[in-house]
């Protein structure tokens, strides 16, 4: 008998859904669905998942679990994909998998060895979503620092100096944030970059996937977005002012 997750991914411009078939022998397959399109995501997400059910040849009852990417991210997003997996949830009786979409970035690396994974996204307004995590297998991640919201000046000293002090070997680099404020990465070298910009559907599956076969699932009731961010814009007077940044925001200079 196989297993049938399906994941849900919108915590940025990209509306992903990806429906993850286990078979008992260990055989594990994707079907995948995205689009872009950040207005779009409340309109698109439902026919995409029936996209994918109905390629699979199986009817909604047939899935034993709804995950998502949790964000950080867009607020919207986020809220659709938490609320389409709450609502399977509840309909199917079937348990939800919160995965948080840094993450999924991380998951999308190749052969990172035990190097950390520094996932870098863009949260505007100036301002960065910073995590770190280690690979530990196929659909595992350790986190070594938990996502939250930085100030770019003087990020790459504190990140460094926070990783040296957990003793980690030279770091990869993933995320968008590197391309939206390059100056903030400069000191990143092209051995320290890998090529993962964005969460993906696929990758919330495969770390869904394990998080099931641990128990690591939550009741639907239970499942919410990961905002670490609450102000999402600045005042009309605040950008007169001049003004940036997020009144709660962690500046980097000001982490120990």
């Amino acid at each position: 008998m196989s297993l049938h997750i399906l994941s849900l991914e919108t915590s940025s411009a990209w509306c992903g859904v990806a429906l993850l078939r286990a078979a008992d022998a260990g055989a594990v397959d994707l079907l995948v669905r995205e689009h872009q399109g950040v207005q779009e995501h409340s309109a698109r997400l439902l026919p995409m998942v029936q996209e994918v059910l109905d390629e699979a040849g199986i009817a909604r009852t047939q899935l034993d679990a709804i995950a998502f990417g949790q964000g950080p991210g867009g607020f919207t997003g986020l809220r659709v994909a938490c609320g389409v997996a709450q609502g399977l949830g509840f309909a199917l009786g079937r348990p939800v998998i919160p995965v948080v979409s840094h993450a999924a970035v991380a998951q999308q690396v190749r052969d990172p060895g035990q190097r950390p994974l520094v996932v870098a996204m863009d949260a505007r307004m100036q301002e960065i979503y910073l995590a770190v995590y280690r690979r530990e297998s196929a659909d595992r991640l350790a986190c070594l620092i938990e996502p939250q919201l930085m100030a770019g000046d003087g990020l790459e000293a504190w990140l460094r100096g926070r990783l040296a002090a957990l003793g980690a070997q030279a770091p990869w680099l993933c995320g968008d944030a590197a391309a939206a404020y390059p100056e903030v990465f400069a000191g990143f070298g092209p051995d320290e970059r890998a090529d993962v910009a964005r969460p993906t559907a696929a990758a919330v599956a495969r770390l869904a996937h394990g998080a099931y076969l641990r128990g690591e699932t939550v009741a639907p009731e239970l499942a919410a977005p990961l905002y670490v961010r609450d102000k999402v814009a600045f005042t009309t007077a605040e950008r007169q002012a001049g003004a940036g940044g997020n009144p709660r925001v962690a500046t980097s200079g000001a982490q120990s």
